[in-house]
């Protein structure tokens, strides 16, 4: 028994420490290229521009593969410090990130995650009405959810959730 305790709290630690060590390098490498880019004529800023953007699309790309692995946008509370936390950032540089690369604030883009879910959840099952959609997609309202699909796909859901169902009533 204290063999199976103490190869847990091994696990447990090197996975903390895993973790620690990938967020000192990222500082350590953000660090470094602010440097560059104050030292005038030490690197050019096109360079030094390029290398901060591979940095910040390596961390759009863990927050999407967090999103879609994850799905934390089901909880209703989920806000940016939860995201920075699990993907070992700060609030700031992660707006910043999510902003420039989807065109979307942190909002609309869990908000995105939401409805996407919501129409998966219809397709595999149209039988849902829309508030269930809406409750089962995180949105604390459904009213939320309704400004957000529109926002999103451009029509309301009751109108996306009939046209689905008679294209699918027309499939052979």
């Amino acid at each position: 028994m204290n063999l199976l305790v103490l190869s847990l709290a091994l696990f447990c630690g090197l996975a903390v420490a895993a973790g620690i060590g990938l967020y000192v390098r990222l500082r350590r490498k953000e660090a470094h290229l602010k440097t560059l880019l104050e030292q005038p004529g030490a690197q050019d800023e096109e360079s030094a521009s390029y290398e901060m953007t591979a940095i910040d699309q390596m961390l759009y790309d863990r927050c999407c593969r967090y999103m879609t692995e994850r799905r934390p946008y089901l909880v209703e509370s989920f806000s940016l410090q939860d995201l920075a936390n699990a993907v070992y950032t700060n609030k700031g540089s992660l707006s910043k990130t999510i902003r420039r690369f989807s065109g979307r604030n942190f909002r609309q883009y869990v908000n995105y995650y939401r409805i996407m879910y919501a129409m998966d959840l219809f397709r595999n099952n149209m039988g849902l009405r829309v508030t269930e959609l809406a409750q089962l997609s995180g949105f604390h309202t459904v009213t939320s959810f309704f400004q957000n699909f529109k926002y999103i796909m451009g029509e309301p859901p009751s109108h996306w959730c009939a046209r689905m169902r008679r294209k699918q009533s027309k499939k052979p």
